[in-house]
This record gives C-alpha cells, structure tokens and sequence, in this order.
C-alpha cells in the first residue's frame, strides 16, 4: 500500500495542480453548478489537516488506479463529485476532476 503523509496527519491539507488533468476530467467537462460544489469544498478543507480532510472527505482508493506509479487517492466534493490525487513531496495534487464518478465507481 503506499504511503500517506507518513505520520503527519496534523500537517495542512495541501491541495495543488502539477500535472495535465486527465482528458474528460477538466475543468472543461464541469458545470457551473460543479464549479461552485468544488469552490465550497475548497473554503471547507482550507483550515483542516490532513486527518481532518482525511475523515470527512476521503474515499476508499482503488488500490489498481494509479498514476506514474503513485497510488491515486478519492476525495468527495460531494455525493457524486470527487477529485482524483496523487501525494508527492507532501502535496496533493489533484489528476482528475470526477463531478458525476465515473471512475472507480
């Protein structure tokens, strides 16, 4: 299983964009309505550590999905929109925007 933010749970949540989203996961293929569901997790998770992003928002992964070789990580936005990340360096960085979960579903 790979490895979490080894054990700094109480470390801010970092989310960050670094690599090309996914073709037909970007910010394209989001709706207005979708724009505004990630513009209120974002205000949420803004103040949370890790472990509190964690216990809220986390998703169980797919252990099989995995994107240049680092396991990928679900969070839900809402009930049906997720964000797909990777960790690296201790940041998130985000790989897919999934507003109806299609994958991993």
């Amino acid at each position: 299983m790979a490895k979490r933010l080894t054990n700094q749970k109480d470390a801010p949540f970092e989310l960050s964009f670094k690599y090309p989203l996914e073709k037909g996961y970007t910010f394209k293929e989001l709706s207005m309505q979708n724009v505004k569901e990630f513009q209120n997790f974002l205000d949420k998770i803004s103040h949370m550590n890790v472990q509190q992003v964690d216990n809220l928002y986390a998703r169980k992964p797919d252990m099989n999905d995995s994107y240049n070789g680092m396991q990928v990580y679900h969070y839900g936005v809402t009930e049906s929109f997720r964000i797909h990340v990777v960790l690296e360096a201790g940041y998130y960085k985000v790989i897919r925007l999934d507003p109806n979960h299609k994958v991993h579903r």
